[in-house]
């Protein structure tokens, strides 16, 4: 909870230890945080953790994002530890294998879109850094004098210590639950989505091509709840997948039969899942989406999931943190006194956009199961296959919705 008023020793007006304090080491704070750094700013960041999760979940990063990244840290270093251009998606209903994107389509568009590992982008981030990063630091108050936010109270979570520290400006990235938004009183309507996501990683198949993502709609038995498996590349040949399912499955005790009757429609999908128990092998993902009433207060602003979280669906969210991060930076450095309005007068429009992905996502995955949604969306598909300007026109839009319009926003900052 946010405190109502400094201790005695605070309001005695104490010296601001940094011009920005980000909260959390996500890939929106860690860019802003290098972005400004570079710029000649202090920054520090504050990251819970000690180190990166020992699962993974699909990323998808576009151009606009990566264009951001390869000037930050060199694109062979990215290539090299964390990302993998995609060539393709593919999608099969067990019995047919239908190509949605493939590289002709990517050409002819132009749009190359980058498979990445989340936890291994965030680390070279906060490892190539013109900022200081003290890890295992977890924010337990934010710290406020008349209305206006001064920075936080920390406690190291190794040792229990707990300590304070000042800024201008404290930047919360700190997720779905942000404890900097919600000390400033600022308001979001979350929803959870209609489905839940299971997480897993594997050794890729040789049976799948290296650089192309194979999805399996449960068409057949879309009522078992199981709506879906995604199988993603990484470098190394390594991959990480991603199950749709209702929540409901984790109380039917027939669910590990239908997802073995599942699995067993196509070889390569068996080779994916490696005959995991379903579903206490997986990592259980329970997606929020919602968009916050404002992106800040006085001396606090929210990028990131703390503003803004999406479902997968387009795959937007890391490429909206990204964008929040340059604007937020390129606003920073040019000295405006009114940063909070500027910077959500610029990211809303763009951000509400990004949401529309996950709006319709959650519609179609919220119908009755006697709608048959796996099916409406295997009969879209196929449709989309037979013509294919319908995918050209979904890549331009996955790919450029979270990008402002100005052309400034991914202008170098000053």
């Amino acid at each position: 909870m946010a405190s109502s008023a400094l201790t005695a020793e605070m309001q005695r007006a104490p010296k601001m230890e940094t011009d920005f304090l980000v909260i959390g080491g996500g890939i929106g704070g860690a860019v802003f945080a290098e972005l400004v750094g570079r710029g000649g700013k202090r920054v520090i960041v504050l990251e819970k953790t000690i180190a990166p999760p020992n699962w993974v979940r699909p990323e998808i990063l576009w151009p606009a994002t990566t264009e951001v990244l390869f000037r930050l840290i060199p694109r062979m270093v990215w290539v090299r530890e964390a990302m993998l251009p995609l060539l393709g998606v593919t999608i099969s209903d067990g019995r047919r294998t239908v190509p949605f994107v493939t590289s002709e389509i990517l050409r002819q568009t132009q749009i190359q879109p980058w498979s990445t590992d989340p936890n291994k982008t965030r680390e070279q981030l906060l490892r190539h850094r013109g900022f200081e990063l003290r890890r295992g630091r977890e924010v337990i108050a934010v710290l406020m004098e008349r209305n206006r936010v001064m920075g936080v109270r920390a406690r190291d979570v190794s040792t229990g210590e707990e300590s304070e520290v000042f800024a201008q400006y404290t930047i919360g990235d700190d997720g779905v639950h942000s404890l900097v938004r919600e000390s400033c009183n600022i308001r979001m309507k979350t929803r959870l989505l209609p489905l839940d996501f299971l997480c897993f990683s594997f050794d890729w198949p040789a049976g799948l091509p290296t650089a192309t993502a194979r999805a399996w709609l449960n068409v057949k038995e879309s009522a078992s709840g199981v709506f879906s498996v995604l199988a993603v590349p990484l470098p190394e040949r390594k991959g990480v997948g991603l199950v749709a399912v209702r929540p409901r499955v984790f109380d039917d005790i027939s669910a590990e039969e239908r997802w073995d009757q599942f699995c067993s429609v196509d070889r390569l999908m068996e080779d994916v899942v490696r005959n995991r128990r379903f579903p206490q092998d997986f990592v259980r993902i329970r997606r929020s989406w919602g968009h916050a009433s404002r992106y800040g207060a006085e001396g606090a602003i929210l990028m990131g999931d703390a503003a803004h979280p999406v479902s997968p669906a387009g795959g937007q969210g890391a490429n909206m943190s990204v964008a929040d991060a340059c604007v937020l930076a390129e606003i920073a450095l040019s000295g405006k006194e009114n940063l909070l309005q500027e910077y959500e007068r610029r990211r809303r429009p763009a951000n509400e956009r990004s949401m529309r992905f996950t709006r319709v996502a959650a519609r179609v995955t919220g119908l009755p199961e006697w709608c048959l949604p796996v099916s409406i969306f295997w009969v879209a598909v196929q449709m989309a296959v037979r013509h294919p300007f319908l995918v050209r026109r979904f890549l331009r839009s996955a790919s450029t919705a979270f990008v402002g319009r100005e052309k400034q926003v991914w202008r170098r900052p000053a």
